[in-house]
């Protein structure tokens, strides 16, 4: 699960279309470029209506020619969905696609002209069910450890937080990422964000936390060789990662490789920071550590009155 990613990648290339094609005459020939598209969302709900529009008002060309009737044509996983030579002078036309099943899409739109080699933007998302797409934990909603009375999943209120790469279909699976702040305030009447010594109390062994889950038919946990998964508590701890908001790129980090949980408990040195407990993926104890407040957001597991 560490070593999937989902990413948009903007190309320049070729595809079989109606332009030009490269041969030993041709080195001249000019290329289009500056296409972009709608950046998918990395998850969506099998089901879902997703729109892509194609961006053509950046369009140039490599020796700066004005290309005459210039089209678009879509692809989903390689297969044409439009092959309409649609002409963008008639503005930004859009993509309508139903996700009518699970699993990985590529969505490629390419703008072409006569004599002249092809521009194309790609962006990818995976297609899952929340009722379905994850499974391998132990059922319950609630598990006793340590003498407490603990949520059996990460909380999903959609009150405060946010969603995992802000895909809210990713909520009842993943739960949702809180701020301390958000934290403090987010569990349900008669639950509570458990202290540090609550924390504690549970012991330091992983394996009976640990879910041997796995979201679409991948495992979660990735363990170092050696280390069991269990699950005997069924606590369902599972590697979600964290967000950093004061990261410019990739706020969403370790996933696949770490539970990061908040505790309710400040950090003794910094009134900044709040403690926290983790589980990482090739270590056999919990972890402590202390974030910031307001630009760390971790998973809450929350703890019966």
């Amino acid at each position: 699960m560490r070593k999937t990613i989902i990413s948009t990648i903007i190309l320049a290339g070729i595809l079989s279309l109606p332009a030009c094609k490269k041969n030993e005459t041709q080195q001249d020939t000019p290329s289009l470029s500056g296409l972009s598209i709608t950046e998918a969302v990395p998850y969506v709900a099998k089901g879902d209506n997703l729109v892509f529009k194609a961006n053509v008002s950046s369009i140039s060309t490599t020796n700066r020619s004005v290309p005459g009737t210039t089209g678009i044509y879509w692809q989903v996983n390689k297969a044409n969905k439009d092959t309409l030579s649609r002409d963008i002078s008639k503005g930004n036309p859009d993509f309508k696609y139903h996700v009518d099943s699970l699993g990985t899409y590529s969505v490629t739109c390419a703008i072409f002209a006569e004599g002249y080699y092809n521009s194309s933007s790609v962006t990818t998302f995976m297609a899952i069910d929340p009722a379905t797409s994850l499974t391998g934990l132990a059922s319950g909603e609630s598990a006793t450890i340590g003498g407490k009375q603990w949520m059996a999943m990460n909380l999903n209120n959609p009150a405060s937080g946010v969603s995992y790469k802000n895909a809210t279909v990713t909520d009842p699976i993943f739960g949702r990422l809180y701020t301390w702040e958000e934290a403090s305030s987010a569990c349900p009447a008669g639950w509570h964000l458990p202290s540090a010594e609550e924390w504690d109390a549970i012991g330091e062994d992983v394996s009976g936390l640990m879910a041997p889950a796995k979201f679409q038919d991948l495992d979660m946990w990735e363990p170092a060789l050696g280390q069991s998964i269990t699950n005997t508590s069924g606590f369902n701890a599972l590697p979600v990662g964290y967000l950093d908001n004061t990261a410019s790129v990739d706020k969403f980090r370790r996933h696949g490789e770490m539970a990061a949980f908040w505790t309710s408990s400040g950090a003794a040195s910094d009134a900044s920071m709040a403690q926290f407990r983790y589980i990482l993926y090739d270590t056999p104890s919990i972890m402590k550590g202390n974030g910031s407040k307001t630009s760390l957001a971790l998973s809450v597991r929350c703890v019966k009155d």
